[in-house]
């Protein structure tokens, strides 16, 4: 009982965030359906703004969910396979007993990265092919000043959600195998060169190529989006308040985001128990070996004990430059 507790405040923080998202994109949509023309937000759902918003948010969780339930485990077992091949000359695989402990803050944490990534991810999409998913408003003369603050964090918000699809792909299974402990550590033959041990889990080394990008991207994306298209391509006014609002999308709009991943944190550790089994006994039958974290320490010592017998095997020839070895 006292462990789910952990689960109280990302569960609040889920549905609040949910719940105000459904309410500040249907502000939004209908401030843009109240100017006229009509406008069709999304190419592959026929009606008005208002509509193509309401069905995609009733829709998002249930597609998620499907992706979650699906592909969490095959793609896991896909990045062992390609860690196992594309790695095998230097490095082995492990499987390090982990504690148990997760508090709320790391739920929330674990939601941020796949949130920033889905949120980098669109942004960069829409720049480069503006009419793939949604229609490319009209904006002429003075109708950005009232346009744009509506549209652009309704479809940043909507972007960023489908985009989600992507990120629960992408980082769900990195959940699964960062919980199961598998890692990869450098071969023992490989210590004798001058190299530093390494020993890192496949989830994290998987995450990191993505969550780099999502990290360096972002604040990049967005300064685009709520400043530089609309201070400069269109020339609004920098006047406090418009500024102040640009400022509060870029920071309140991962957290609406974010909102939308939490659940499947959670349901990550409720399957905890079939998924660890299945992830570590598939990275068992292509050699895994288990690595404890006194045992790991002890082979480090033994490694760098080995070096340093191997350097006192050297001494210097009193009657010759050379060195020779013992």
């Amino acid at each position: 009982m006292e462990n789910n507790k952990r689960f109280v405040i990302p569960i609040i923080f889920s549905i609040v965030g949910v719940v105000l998202t459904f309410l500040i994109t249907q502000e939004l949509a209908r401030g843009i359906a109240a100017n006229p023309p009509a406008y069709d937000l999304a190419r592959f759902i026929a009606g008005t703004v208002q509509t193509d918003v309401r069905v995609l948010l009733y829709i998002f969780l249930p597609i998620y969910f499907v992706v979650f339930l699906i592909l969490t485990i095959p793609i896991a077992l896909l990045v062992i396979v390609f860690n196992k091949v594309s790695r095998a000359t230097t490095y082995e695989l492990g499987i390090f007993s982990t504690g148990e402990g997760f508090s709320a803050i790391k739920l929330i944490r674990r939601a941020i990265v796949p949130s920033l990534f889905a949120l980098s991810f669109s942004e960069i999409i829409l720049n480069l092919i503006p009419d793939w998913i949604f229609y490319s408003p009209n904006i002429e003369g003075g109708a950005a000043d009232s346009f744009l603050p509506l549209f652009d964090p309704l479809q940043t918000i909507i972007g960023a959600l489908i985009a989600m699809i992507a990120g629960i792909i992408i980082f769900a299974p990195t959940w699964a195998l960062n919980d199961s402990g598998v890692v990869t550590q450098v071969k023992l033959s490989h210590m004798t060169t001058r190299r530093c041990p390494d020993t890192e889990g496949i989830g994290r080394w998987f995450s990191n190529l993505f969550g780099g990008f999502a990290i360096l991207a972002y604040p990049i994306t967005t300064f685009y989006r709520f400043f530089y298209v609309r201070y400069v391509l269109h020339s609004a006014p920098l006047l406090w308040p418009g500024l102040m609002i640009s400022l509060f999308w870029i920071v309140g709009i991962p957290f609406l985001v974010m909102s939308f991943v939490m659940p499947f944190v959670i349901l990550n550790e409720f399957g905890l128990s079939w998924t660890i089994p299945k992830i570590q006994g598939f990275a068992r039958k292509l050699g895994a070996k288990d690595v404890k974290p006194k045992s790991l320490m002890l082979e480090m010592l033994d490694i760098q004990d080995q070096l340093t017998n191997e350097n006192d095997d050297i001494e210097i020839d009193s009657d010759s430059t050379s060195l020779t070895r013992m």
